[in-house]
């Protein structure tokens, strides 16, 4: 497993030195597409690693759970046991000791000159009695002192748990450590496949919009004005025969790109809140997305003045969007073809291979 990770950090290291040579020139969609598998097949052995790693973590983690419950069992088992064994072998010793004492007592009155017939049978009696105790409290000391024997292997037992456990442990922290590792490169390679993705939409778009320009003799604009950028951070741009979509990662504001009037906030089922701007000569410009509105209808609002924020869900892994679109006399215009210099330049229209 250890030589396997510097392969793949190769492999990544490799595969990002290749994009950022794409993006040094001139791309085409195919080597964009060509780039963009390269990722997915990275993607798809990373994606395997981790599954793998789980399934291991899952056994592992099943054993450390069992492991703790026989040390929890054995635990409690020799510390209660082993409490009343020793306790217990206190009082057959001292009781032993005693009736040793009393016997010795006994056999010395026997011996004694002025004992009569019947104190001499008393004390023979007597110290048959106490031998016979002598004896069951030495039997009962065996099986006391064999019961600790057997806890102190138990004991033993569970300190070769405890290395089993602490074995364990490392294991399962080692196999965490390469999950986070291939989780981490996972984020990464796919974080850099939805650039690619972003960037082969947004040269189908540029596609799009030189062949717009191409008629933009045959059908003069009705709109005699240049709109900015609703928002300055994005990752791509989708141009169709209408609006734009923004793709941005990153909450921020929408700002108002030409002075006017907000005549409509409101919202549209499946496409979030709408932003709708007079701008006199009956042209608007509309927002549309998952934003939260800023102004309130009526309002004037100046160029560059804040009229939202992007909204953004983190659990998400897909890139966010925001909708902008120009109408005039209420009819969508080709709104690619309506942006100012620097949105042009941003997005390097002029500069698209087939």
């Amino acid at each position: 497993m250890a030589r396997i990770i510097p392969k793949l950090l190769f492999l990544l290291i490799l595969l990002f030195s290749c994009a950022k040579g794409f993006a040094a020139k001139n791309v085409t969609i195919s080597d964009l597409r060509k780039n963009l598998r390269s990722q997915e097949r990275v993607l798809k052995k990373l994606n395997s690693r981790i599954i793998s790693l789980e399934k291991n973590l899952s056994f592992k983690n099943k054993d450390y759970i069992q492991v703790l419950e026989s040390k929890r069992r054995i635990e409690n088992q020799i510390y209660k046991n082993t409490e009343k064994i020793e306790k217990y072998i206190e009082i057959v010793r001292e009781e032993k000791a005693r009736v040793k004492n009393l016997l010795g007592s006994v056999v010395a009155n026997s011996l004694n000159d002025e004992e009569t017939s019947a104190d001499l049978l008393a004390n023979k009696m007597m110290a048959k009695v106490l031998s016979k105790k002598i004896v069951k409290l030495k039997s009962i000391e065996q099986v006391l002192e064999l019961k600790q024997i057997q806890y102190k292997e138990i004991k033993d037992n569970f300190n070769g748990l405890e290395d089993n456990e602490r074995e364990l442990l490392s294991v399962i922290t080692d196999l965490e450590n390469q999950k986070k590792e291939y989780a981490t490169q996972y984020v990464q390679v796919e974080k850099k496949k939805a650039n690619l993705t972003a960037e082969i939409s947004s040269l189908k778009s540029k596609i799009q919009y030189r062949k717009s320009k191409k008629k933009k003799n045959k059908k003069p604009l009705l709109v005699g004005y240049k709109f900015s950028s609703p928002i300055d951070s994005y990752v791509g741009v989708e141009y169709g025969k209408k609006g734009i979509n923004f793709k941005f990662r990153k909450r921020q504001p929408i700002k108002n790109t030409i002075k006017g009037k907000v005549s409509f906030i409101g919202s549209l089922s499946n496409y979030g809140n709408v932003i709708m701007i007079e701008h006199g000569n009956q042209t608007r410009s509309i927002y549309l997305g998952q934003l939260k509105t800023k102004v309130k209808k009526g309002q004037s609002v100046s160029a560059g003045e804040i009229v939202g924020y992007t909204l953004v869900n983190n659990k998400s892994r897909e890139l966010s969007k925001l909708y902008f679109e120009v109408r005039k006399k209420n009819i969508a215009q080709n709104t690619a073809l309506l942006m100012d210099d620097n949105f042009l330049a941003k997005n390097n229209l002029n500069n698209v291979n087939i």
